[in-house]
């Protein structure tokens, strides 16, 4: 098995997003892959071993060993329920055009003893990376005014859509009356 080639700056950021977020974490060296590190990230719900490589191919080798590195921990702790939030999640800023290929799928759905999650193609920047792990982070607070009205967001999408607003406006209008889409 070849050394993977693991990307610091793209970890450095999943670390600064997931500690914004609320999570502990800490970086540690992944045994047998030469310099590459991981990082073990838990919050009240999640435990996370996150894992950055240069290219789709580096995945592949650091998943094996950030695997049983996790999995070790698993050996040495008792983590009650959070035993069944456990992920290996792995980070590449190259491969987008790699995206739904059938080895990609393949690793995403081996949830053999760790559910997966293969993020590629996402740069080394907080909003990529906090996108790429949005599954694990907390939602964001509403609007100190609250959030607007399903139905005006409802008109608003059909507009989008090509639906001339007025005509969007009405048959909105006659479901919120009636229940029902007919004769809108």
């Amino acid at each position: 098995m070849s050394e993977p080639t693991s990307d610091p700056g793209l970890l450095a950021v999943a670390r600064r997003v997931l500690t914004q977020h609320g999570f502990h974490s800490s970086e540690r060296p992944l045994e047998g892959a030469g310099e590459a590190t991981w990082l073990l990230a838990e919050s009240d719900y999640f435990l996370l071993g996150v894992a950055a490589g240069e290219t789709f191919e580096d995945l592949l080798v650091l998943e094996g060993y950030l695997a049983a590195a996790l999995g070790a921990l698993f050996n040495e702790n008792d983590l009650g329920p959070k035993r069944w939030d456990s992920y290996v999640v792995l980070l590449s800023s190259a491969g987008t055009d790699r995206r739904g290929a059938p080895d990609v799928v393949r690793l995403q759905y081996n949830t053999r003893s760790l559910r997966r999650l293969v993020c590629l193609g996402t740069p080394a920047r907080e909003d990529a990376v906090a996108e790429a792990l949005a599954t694990f982070l907390p939602l964001p607070e509403p609007p100190p005014d609250g959030l607007p009205s399903a139905f005006d967001e409802l008109v608003a999408q059909l507009v989008i859509n090509g639906i001339p607003e007025e005509q969007a406006a009405a048959a909105v209008t006659n479901y919120r009356s009636r229940g029902s889409i007919e004769d809108a």
